[in-house]
């Protein structure tokens, strides 16, 4: 099946201002809302990055709607093009599959898929952001609960934990992210039984906690940028049934190599991404498969810069799913029977055409 789409991606609009306070200290706020220009839904106001804060010699501290320090550590080094979106490494890093959606923004626990994944904008958050040090800064978020969620295994507090380091040396930038999600149950949407999630009357479920690991490095030497990244992402849920799923983990690998020549207007690139079966297991010990849940992505493409904030690109991208993997490419589809579903085993291949500015 083959199909055609317009998509304004990542587009939006903002503001942002700051308050001097003296002595180095500063107020500051921002509202991004995302922007339809394809005649879509916009969503809210805010519904992007938006926060107020302060920022003084301490660093940076700030409450609002927010990139997690996880999806931050993967965004704009680690993709070809300024839309960090275009079947690049959003495909395999930060989500296990399962028809877990690439990113999502939401403010709390909402039982559906997107509990599952690592790549949020989220909502109800703190982020406190180090000074920047000989080239070192840590970042720190946390989601608060807003309030306990009474389910029939009894209350849950879902809540997010994360932190990202970077370390920028030259040609070298290193990145390693971490982030906890706390009674989440992203496991009840990755095949567990409706005993692992809170929401099924009868569950025996009483909390759970999925977390992952990320690193991301990049190197640019002359006009060639490397790009390699890893992640490892783990759901457990505390479930007292016999034989029922109580965890998963799985590990993905991506790889990029950008060439640009021409004066560096333009470029080239390469890339390409493996995620692992994984493996589980199940409450007593049973026997737990994850035969062919894995899956690959392949992605490449040509950016011309006509300055340093317009450009146009082309790209293909392909994703191939073993026989019981769901991972989607993202952008993701929206045609066909399925809808935004990847069935177990389809292969997914595409090409875009695109044009971004910025402002």
């Amino acid at each position: 099946m083959s199909g055609t789409r317009m998509l304004s991606s990542i587009s939006y609009f903002g503001m942002r201002g700051k308050e001097d306070l003296g002595d180095g200290y500063a107020a500051i706020w921002q509202i991004e809302t995302p922007v339809s220009i394809d005649g879509k839904t916009t969503g809210s106001i805010g519904g992007r990055n938006s926060n107020v804060g302060l920022k003084g010699p301490f660093g940076t501290a700030f409450l609002g709607n927010w990139d997690t320090p996880y999806q931050w550590s993967t965004l704009s080094v680690g993709s070809p093009v300024r839309n960090p979106y275009t079947g690049d490494l959003s495909t395999i890093l930060s989500n296990p599959g399962f028809n877990v959606p690439n990113t999502t923004t939401q403010s709390g626990r909402v039982n559906n898929a997107a509990d599952a994944t690592f790549n949020r904008r989220q909502g109800n958050s703190l982020q406190y952001w180090t000074p920047e040090w000989a080239g070192l800064q840590l970042r720190f978020s946390y989601s608060l609960s807003n309030g306990r969620v009474t389910t029939p295994a009894g209350e849950i507090s879902p809540q997010v934990f994360g932190a990202g380091l970077e370390y920028v040396n030259g040609p070298l930038r290193f990145r390693y992210a971490y982030e906890l999600h706390k009674d989440y149950f992203g496991l009840a949407w990755l095949g567990a039984p409706a005993s692992a999630n809170p929401s099924n009357a009868g569950s025996k479920a009483t909390g759970s906690t999925d977390d992952a690991h990320k690193v991301l490095i990049v190197f640019t030497y002359a006009n060639t940028k490397w790009v390699a990244g890893w992640d490892r992402l783990t759901y457990r849920t505390d479930d007292g049934t016999a034989g029922n799923l109580n965890r998963y983990r799985r590990d993905a690998f991506y790889a990029m190599v950008q060439h640009f020549f021409g004066g560096g207007r333009h470029s080239v690139w390469l890339g390409g991404g493996f995620a692992m079966n994984g493996a589980c297991s199940r409450v007593g010990g049973s026997t737990c498969n994850t035969d062919d849940l894995g899956a690959t992505q392949l992605n490449l493409g040509y950016r011309y810069d006509f300055s340093r904030r317009t450009d146009v690109y082309v790209a293909y991208y392909q994703v191939i799913n073993r026989a019981w993997g769901s991972y989607g490419f993202s952008p993701r589809p929206n045609f066909g029977a399925n809808g935004g579903s990847a069935p177990p085993g389809v292969h997914y291949r595409g090409i875009g055409v695109g044009i971004e500015h910025t402002f």
